[in-house]
């Protein structure tokens, strides 16, 4: 398991640094693979037009060099198999980093969710509702600049510009 967390950016250069090498093995190895397949098709035309004992020899030096180019193959394939499994591996890393992180944040908000639902439900509306009431039959001036000033400011917000 890893020590320290890493950042998403991290992650992505190590799986980049990993990739660059194991695809220059497969590089290699597919080049390997298809210098192969040449030279055991340049020895079967060079066998074609020779005699019978000498494409004999010619049969069995391809076969050599076809068996060599399955073996390269074969390298490749596993060399892409432990690039898929890294890269897997990083990104479950990843995949459980994240996933922590959303869990935590989650708790955060249902918290932050229940305090503001409990301040709501303490405060009576239906009683300020009443104060505010009261307040205005008692200053009716101070009530209407006060609307007044509140339309204002909300007509200024909410204007279409230019």
């Amino acid at each position: 398991m890893v020590d320290r967390k890493k950042s998403v950016d991290e992650a992505i250069d190590e799986v980049a640094g990993e990739t660059s090498a194991g695809l220059g093995g497969v590089k290699e190895s597919l080049a390997r693979a298809q210098q192969s397949v040449d030279s055991a098709r340049a020895v079967i035309q060079d066998g074609q037009g020779k005699a019978r004992d000498k494409g004999q020899t010619a049969a069995e030096r391809a076969k050599v060099y076809l068996e060599d180019a399955k073996l390269a193959l074969a390298e490749a394939r596993d060399k892409i198999g432990a690039l898929a499994a890294s890269a897997r591996e990083q990104a479950e890393i990843l995949y459980a980093n994240v996933k922590e992180q959303y869990e935590a944040l989650m708790a955060k908000v249902k918290e932050l969710y229940g305090q503001a639902k409990k301040k709501i439900s303490e405060m009576d509306l239906k009683g300020k509702g009443d104060e505010i009431v009261e307040y205005v039959r008692m200053n009716p001036g101070k009530a209407i600049l006060i609307a007044v000033a509140v339309g204002f400011v909300i007509g200024y917000a909410t204007r279409p510009r230019d």
